[in-house]
């Protein structure tokens, strides 16, 4: 029989589910609702939207009752139209990714990517655990609450079939919440005296708002948006593509990256320098930096360095990583490209041929032995397949820098271990080296109380600043240890931060800068005309290149700092050219 669809017959199937014999199933539709929405005003209550605008909390209903009537109707087929069983499950699969999204946010601070979970085989990682599961909050209890109340009304209801007519009929309510977003968003564009006029804004807005949750490059605001059925299915297809660029976008890529007008000053190679020594700092800002507490230097060996005449030091660097943390900093810092914003980048570049920098010093010095010391496991966040990625042939991690001693691993540890493995042999090397201790959660610290006695201070910064001082310590002595062993003036002796700390984890919101610092040491720099104000991660690379003088057609998407003319890196057309470049087939597989 022909199913005829009209606006009386969606109203009658609309009442039909709220009519006396549905009172309690339509009651029950109200938890996955609200679990969503908890969902999503976490983040907004959090701040972790990037911005939201007039509009945005309208959309925002609308996204949610998108995703539960499209997931209720889903439900319904897959049980036969069982009413009881689809709302069990939809509460059971908007609970879950409510909660697993909530727990994510409170230390990514951001919605959960599907392409993490392709990393879940190192989730398991003491050092996740530890970071992810800081605490709970009393509001956490909106799960246990939630559950008990669905279930009391659950056990209530019976089962019954619902009419394949209503279930069509019922398809008003998806197409509705659509069409009142575009409403709500067309009512503000064109009411707007800057915007009414910009018709590239308003397709691009409602390109976004419909399926394509990267375009704006915000993705907490499009997941907030655009709600979570639509980013999934746009992430899915995401993953799943092969992009074979076209020759106008490999012309384009080609036209950024060979422009060497900010890239390159044919800086001469200090001809001692025959090792690179990168040593990444794990969540390590600036403001430790120069900072005197209670009369007391937090780094003083830092302090010390910053101002040695062969050391170059500026302490605004901004983060560029997306949603891949720590796996996008050592990217970022090992190739000069921009990462994904809204999935994790080595889970689409771990099959690429990279001109990353250690193959670069391969190819420049003969018989270069890379190797990498990374205090986790190998499988977390791949960082072993990452590693031949970046053409580092030795590796050791938290079981070699352990090596059967029980309890967590700090910076002592892996400092000595360094020092105690740092290559011997008459070759040229390049060693990057991971630290730890300055990882969140800020709820303890490292090395000695420094701060003692100090009321002034929020207590997770005067851990994380106890901690920067005890890494502080662990640098001296390391630095003792490379000058002793006469690797220090054969050594481009790079320290920078793999990322920002988040500053609201240290209950200092709105009062600290999230720049990080970078350390040249051995550079040959002159620092009267190099730069010294803000510039980005994806510079190093290139900044690299120019001091060691690598003849190479790659030099990255960054500018080099020691142009005193130095222009910003990162616009549209760098994250553009560096998600073609990360997707597509400008660089050659591995296989």
């Amino acid at each position: 029989m022909k199913l005829k669809v009209n606006l009386s017959d969606m109203r009658k199937g609309l009442i039909n589910i709220i009519r006396h014999d549905y009172k309690k199933e339509s009651l029950l539709m109200f938890f996955p609702f609200m679990n969503l929405l908890f969902m999503h005003y976490y983040f907004y209550v959090n701040n972790f939207i990037e911005w939201t605008w007039l509009y945005s909390k309208v959309i925002n209903l609308c996204a949610i009752t998108f995703d539960v009537s499209v997931m209720f109707l889903l439900c319904l087929l897959v049980v036969k139209r069982n009413m009881k069983l689809a709302l069990l499950m939809i509460q059971v699969v908007t609970l879950a990714w409510a909660f697993v999204n909530v727990v994510y946010g409170r230390f990514f601070f951001q919605y959960l990517p599907l392409s993490v979970i392709q990393e879940t085989s190192g989730l398991g990682n003491s050092l996740v655990i530890n970071s992810i599961l800081p605490e709970f909050h009393w509001y956490d209890s909106y799960f246990i609450f939630t559950s008990i109340c669905f279930f009391l009304i659950y056990k209530k209801t019976t089962d019954r079939r619902i009419d394949i007519k209503v279930m069509v009929r019922l398809i008003v309510i998806p197409l509705m919440s659509v069409v009142i977003s575009i409403v709500a968003y067309s009512a503000y564009h064109f009411a707007h005296p800057r915007y009414r006029n910009n018709s590239d804004l308003y397709f691009f807005r409602i390109k976004e708002l419909l399926y394509d949750s990267s375009c704006g490059g915000t993705p907490n605001l499009a997941h907030f948006q655009t709600g979570s059925l639509r980013v999934a299915c746009f992430e899915i297809y995401d993953l799943l593509k092969t992009t074979n660029l076209t020759s106008e976008e490999k012309k384009e890529i080609n036209d950024v990256a060979t422009d060497y007008s900010l890239r390159t000053t044919h800086h001469p190679r200090n001809p001692e320098i025959r090792n690179v020594i990168f040593v990444l700092l794990e969540s390590f800002l600036s403001e430790p930096i120069g900072l005197v507490v209670d009369g007391k230097e937090i780094t003083p060996f830092l302090n010390q360095l910053k101002r040695e005449e062969n050391v170059f030091y500026n302490g605004y660097m901004k983060s560029d990583i997306g949603c891949g943390e720590s796996g996008d900093g050592q990217f970022i810092y090992m190739n000069g490209i921009l990462p994904l914003k809204t999935q994790m980048t080595i889970g689409q570049i771990k099959d690429k041929a990279l001109p990353s920098l250690p193959k670069l010093l391969q190819k420049t010095w003969k018989n270069c032995r890379t190797e990498i010391y990374f205090p986790t496991s190998p499988n977390l966040w791949q960082q072993a397949h990452m590693n031949h990625v970046y053409g580092i042939d030795y590796s050791y991690s938290i079981e070699d820098i352990k090596d059967g001693k029980d309890g967590d691993v700090d910076d002592e540890m892996i400092f000595d271990f360094v020092s105690k493995s740092l290559n011997k042999n008459d070759v040229p090397f390049f060693s990057l080296i991971l630290s730890l201790s300055t990882h969140s959660p800020y709820d303890k610290y490292h090395g000695e109380d420094y701060l003692a006695g100090n009321k002034t201070l929020p207590v997770e910064y005067k851990n994380y600043l106890n901690t920067c001082h005890y890494t502080d310590s662990q640098l001296r002595k390391f630095f003792d240890t490379i000058k002793q062993k006469g690797l220090y003036h054969q050594s481009l002796i790079v320290i920078a931060s793999d990322h920002y700390a988040h500053v609201d984890m240290l209950k200092m919101q709105g009062k600290l800068s999230d720049r990080t610092p970078l350390f040249i040491v051995n550079g040959d720099i002159d620092k009267q005309s190099a730069w010294d104000k803000d510039f980005h991660q994806i510079d190093v690379f290139t900044t690299l290149l120019d001091i060691l003088n690598i003849d190479s057609k790659w030099k990255g998407l960054g500018h080099t700092l020691l142009n005193p003319h130095y222009k910003s890196s990162v616009d549209a057309t760098s994250y553009r050219v560096s998600e073609w470049i990360i997707n597509g087939d400008y660089f050659p597989s591995r296989k």
